[in-house]
């Protein structure tokens, strides 16, 4: 069996835009080269890949989807091999494709990105802002290499390195009477509406910060935007409990929100970057790896 590096690269884009005319376009090459690249796999392997709908595009087989996370881990390992024995050695050079749980990104990433293109800037970064269980697709999938997430249900195939830790606070509208304390309790925010992050694993988090005491919050409001929450909170509708700390305390609707320590004793979320087992990470992944590291204890 001997299939080129070419008809994978084809495939794979095939399978990421999900029609053969999307990724030709995306290639800058002929809608027929890329049919004729698939149908070579295909010939080759004895599998059919893709099912194929008139006008609406095509879409991965049962078989087509394993084909494709092992094409994403052999295009990556070639990449590698290039990068080994490029004549260039001394330079830092190549694609890096990384994800971001969506609300580190929007706190950090912006700074992260900006102070590693300083130091490396012929290094590309191609960001994903992802929730928990999409970053582990994308992960498993070889879609991207790196992402730097919470700690939440990280599964065996996955390696996990601490970055830092944010612990929980409370919430607060500025007129509630909660606000003009040190500190707040967790049956005193179950009297009160309750606004809840609502992405996967995340919700259960923040729940489980509550059932460890036998309470149950009295989710009123649900969503999945890290800053929808602060501002149905500045409105008055509701107290919720977050991980990460804006640097200033108004919201996008104008409003203020004041934010309290949990008196109670509360799990923290630890900030982790984590990488699939299977893919041994590149040298320019390393080196976003130790970047990351040096922000956080820079910024800490």
């Amino acid at each position: 069996m001997d299939i080129k590096l070419r008809p994978i690269r084809y495939f794979i884009a095939a399978a990421e835009c999900g029609s053969l005319s999307e990724a030709a376009n995306k290639l800058h090459i002929s809608q027929p080269s890329i049919s004729a690249a698939i149908q070579e796999i295909e010939e080759t392997l004895d599998l059919q890949l893709f099912i194929r709908y008139p006008s609406k595009g095509i879409r991965l087989t049962a078989e087509g989807i394993k084909v494709l996370e092992e094409a994403r881990i052999l295009i990556r390992h070639a990449e590698s091999f290039r990068a080994a024995t490029s004549e260039v050695k001394s330079q830092l050079i190549g694609n890096l494709s990384i994800a971001f749980f969506m609300n580190l990104g929007s706190h950090y990433l912006s700074e992260i990105i900006r102070t590693f293109k300083e130091k490396y800037p012929d290094i590309n970064v191609h960001i994903h802002d992802l929730n928990q269980a999409d970053i582990f697709d994308a992960l498993s999938s070889g879609k991207v290499e790196l992402a730097l997430t919470f700690d939440l249900n990280i599964p065996k195939s996955m390696k996990a390195k601490y970055i830092a830790s944010r612990a929980p606070y409370a919430l607060l509208p500025t007129d509630d009477p909660l606000a003009q304390q040190d500190e707040v309790e967790l049956k005193q925010l179950v009297e009160r509406p309750f606004v809840l992050m609502d992405l996967p694993y995340t919700n259960d988090y923040f729940i489980s910060l509550f059932s460890k005491y036998n309470l149950t919050p009295n989710i009123r409001y649900r969503t999945t935007l890290f800053e929808a929450v602060r501002t149905f909170v500045a409105s008055g509708l509701g107290v919720s409990v977050l991980n990460l700390i804006p640097k200033s305390p108004i919201t996008y609707n104008g409003n203020a929100v004041a934010i309290k320590p949990i008196k109670d004793e509360v799990d923290p979320l630890n900030i982790v970057l984590i990488h699939y087992t299977r893919l041994k990470p590149r040298r320019i992944a390393e080196i976003f790896s130790e970047h990351v590291e040096a922000f956080f204890e820079a910024s800490s």
